[in-house]
């Protein structure tokens, strides 16, 4: 009788340590499952919020950059060449080649060296001085752990996550024209300049490659003559694109 207790308080140990150790191992498992789904969401939330930031970082500092020291030197007028027939129709717009290149080249150049200095420290972008710092050649931005939680009692609040910056790759820039009929006899041409470039945005458990576009009007000017009906009202044309490595 007493050796069949004994027995029957071991077996009920054993199946209580088997529910136990099942139990932590589920707990363990479930806890590492939300860890690693909050990593991943907030990593992707990072990556996500960086992308939209540097973007704005960069689009402000390009803007700036283009109306005040790029094209000062060259007019609308000098880079394209425009053609009409006899009826003050404009056939076609086409762009001087050297002028065009020499224009590539200038904002290519330009764009590379001051991306490097910005990464750098050597130039500030304005507005931003508050999120972005420096350290080993990269841009870093630090983003408050608030912003990733999505919510808006917390945006902006708790310790802030750096995530480094760096470009890489080339700057591709091309010209791009467009002429829109304007009034009864005149059409409105404008310059822009398409620019795009590689960047790494380094999250603590994640990296991931980012394209950054830009479109950006650098020049416009009136003049006489209108666009034919069968080009719908619309004349588009590009140059080729310029290469510049950044280094």
């Amino acid at each position: 009788m007493k050796n069949s207790f004994k027995s029957k308080c071991k077996h009920n140990n054993k199946i209580l340590s088997i529910i136990v150790f099942i139990t932590i191992l589920f707990v363990i498992s479930f806890t590492f499952f939300l860890l690693q789904n909050f990593n991943k969401k907030t990593n992707n939330n990072l990556i996500e919020i960086t992308s939209a930031e540097i973007n704005k970082v960069i689009y402000s500092f390009i803007t700036d950059k283009l109306n005040n020291s790029i094209l000062n030197t060259e007019t609308l007028s000098d880079v394209l060449i425009i053609n009409k027939n006899k009826n003050d129709e404009i056939l076609y717009v086409d762009f001087d080649l050297d002028k065009a290149y020499k224009i590539l080249d200038n904002v290519s150049n330009t764009l590379t060296s001051s991306l490097k200095k910005i990464e750098n420290g050597e130039i500030s972008v304005k507005y931003y001085d508050d999120l972005l710092s420096h350290n080993s050649n990269s841009l870093i931005l630090s983003i408050p752990i608030g912003n990733i939680l999505n919510s808006v009692y917390f945006y902006n609040l708790g310790p802030k996550i750096p995530v480094k910056i760096n470009f890489v790759g080339s700057v591709l820039t091309n010209l791009e024209t467009k002429v829109t009929n304007y009034g009864l006899n005149n059409a409105l041409v404008e310059m822009f300049v398409y620019i795009e470039f590689h960047t790494n945005i380094i999250a603590p458990f994640k990296t991931e490659e980012l394209i950054l576009k830009y479109d950006a009007v650098i020049a416009s000017m009136m003049i006489e003559g209108k666009v034919p009906s069968f080009y719908n009202g619309v004349l588009e044309s590009k140059s080729n694109i310029h290469n510049e490595t950044i280094n």
